[in-house]
């Protein structure tokens, strides 16, 4: 098992963006207190997900956006 925290504001920005992602939301469901405790293969694709999405949210010159900082 795979152990991380997120600040509140990131778990709710998670909530907000997110809420019919399968994935974002099994991760969502493990929380205790901001903590996060996850089996490798979830981490894994957890982390290529918000990793894929912060791109995403990138301007039109690939700089960070608020969005992407939040991820």
């Amino acid at each position: 098992m795979r152990k991380f925290k997120l600040k509140s504001d990131q778990i709710e920005f998670l909530k907000k963006m997110y809420p019919d992602n399968e994935l974002v939301q099994r991760v969502l469901k493990s929380e205790k207190n901001g903590n996060f405790e996850i089996d490798v293969d979830t981490e894994i694709d957890f982390m290529e997900y918000i990793e894929d999405e912060s791109v995403y949210w990138m301007d039109a010159n690939y700089e960070a956006s608020p969005k992407t900082y939040m991820l």
